[in-house]
């Protein structure tokens, strides 16, 4: 087995451990500007920047990880973003909504900023995928109303990636204008029904 394929299984064991999603994780890489989606699938390499980044959400750097010895980290010892995150989450990205749902798209969409920092940018689609069904089925956020109003700023330069078809797509980018407040954070869960 390579280091690589070593490293994806390591990876997934610890994802699935924590119950979290390929799209979450992609949502605690985002500041880094990494996606993680499509690495246990082998539709992407292992950067060794993502490498490096991606034991950091376990509270784990890269020389232990790697270790054949190494275990899952204790509740206690993750860092405090992948706690509150994984604490805070109203859903799993798996989980299907009802129509209700579309009524709180802002509210859904601050829980998913929520452990971002100050100048972090990302995209709609970063944001959007990470949302439970049907949310994630191509809505759009508008912010520039109710909660979120003020959030984020657009920036100039979009961002330019490829479909799958090997086309350019250009998206428009934003970055986090204002940390996502207690109190922001408080109504956003009310509306949810999240303790």
């Amino acid at each position: 087995m390579t280091n690589e394929e070593k490293f994806i299984e390591k990876s997934k064991k610890f994802r699935i451990y924590f119950q979290l999603t390929e799209d979450e994780i992609d949502l605690l890489l985002l500041s880094k500007n990494l996606r993680y989606k499509g690495i246990e699938s082998n539709e992407q390499q292992v950067t060794l920047e993502l490498a490096e980044s991606y034991p950091l959400i376990f509270g784990l750097e890269y020389c232990e990880f790697k270790k054949d010895k190494t275990i899952y980290p204790r509740w206690d010892d993750l860092p405090e973003a992948t706690r509150n995150f994984i604490q805070d989450r109203p859903y799993t990205a798996a989980d299907n909504l009802d129509q209700d749902a579309l009524n709180n798209i802002a509210s859904y969409v601050i829980m998913a900023l929520r452990h971002l920092a100050i100048g972090d940018t990302f995209t709609d689609s970063d944001i959007i995928r990470c949302l439970p069904y049907p949310l994630n089925q191509g809505i759009t956020i508008d912010w520039r109303a109710g909660m979120l109003k003020g959030v984020v700023k657009i920036l100039r330069i979009p961002r330019i990636s490829k479909d799958e078809n090997g086309n350019d797509i250009s998206e428009v980018r934003y970055q986090l204008n204002k940390h996502i407040a207690e109190r922001l954070l408080n109504k956003a869960k009310k509306k949810l029904g999240v303790d």
